[in-house]
């Protein structure tokens, strides 16, 4: 089903993003038995594209809608992929059949490929390089968290880093230092939470922090790893 459509005009070229739903069943068995999610759970799925389109090509997307009605909606994912159907894993098989099915038929180019679990996270795969990130997004009670992380690359588990992981930043946002500065949400306050994650969640998990955004109120910051980082 189609959630949204936008299109935007930019230095003379056109970029569309669509995005599509449906619900599905997985289980992550890769993960220990202990862990909750390698038993059969379910998600609500929102799967967005976005493409630049070239030589006034057709700026319809639906033929990935298509698939993933005919392919995923209300079905095991484990019994429709052969790999682990992690958000992560599935947003780069999903780049893929749309450079084979869509890219190979009609002039248009895939920017972006991203596969929501829940409305805090979500994986992207980029559609230039391939490489896949993982979001997730903290609410507070003066604005909205978001940490993007990054891997050298995915092994056949497929995460970046298991999103329980994370816990002790969300924990870490309610201690009053970091609630007092949510408040005000200046510049320091992005790097500083940028700073307490790399010092002490990222040595425990199998990823890299690569943006911290704070969204509170009328007021925006943003952190972005430098290259030498």
């Amino acid at each position: 089903m189609k959630a949204a459509e936008e299109k935007c005009v930019a230095d003379g070229q056109i970029t569309i993003s669509q995005s599509f739903g449906f619900s599905a069943s997985h289980e992550l068995r890769l993960l220990p038995a202990s862990h909750k999610c390698s038993r059969n759970h379910g998600h609500n799925y929102t799967v967005t594209a976005s493409a630049l389109v070239h030589n006034d090509g057709p700026g319809d997307l639906t033929p990935l809608g298509d698939y993933l009605a005919a392919t995923f909606d209300h079905r095991l994912l484990n019994e429709q992929v052969t790999f682990h159907p992690t958000s992560e894993l599935l947003a780069s098989h999903l780049a893929e059949w749309f450079r084979d099915n869509v890219e190979s038929a009609v002039p248009i180019t895939l920017v972006a490929m991203v596969v929501s679990e829940t409305a805090t996270t979500s994986a992207r795969c980029d559609g230039v390089t391939g490489e896949v990130t993982i979001s997730k997004t903290f609410k507070t009670g003066h604005g909205d968290v978001t940490l993007v992380l990054g891997a050298d690359g995915l092994d056949e588990v497929g995460f970046i880093t298991d999103f329980g992981d994370l816990k002790p930043f969300g924990a870490y946002l309610q201690a009053p230092a970091a609630d007092a500065g949510l408040r005000a949400a200046g510049p320091a306050l992005v790097a500083h939470l940028a700073g307490w994650f790399v010092d002490n969640v990222e040595p425990e998990i199998r990823g890299r922090l690569v943006s911290v955004r704070v969204d509170s109120g009328t007021t925006t910051g943003l952190w972005e790893r430098g290259d030498a980082s």
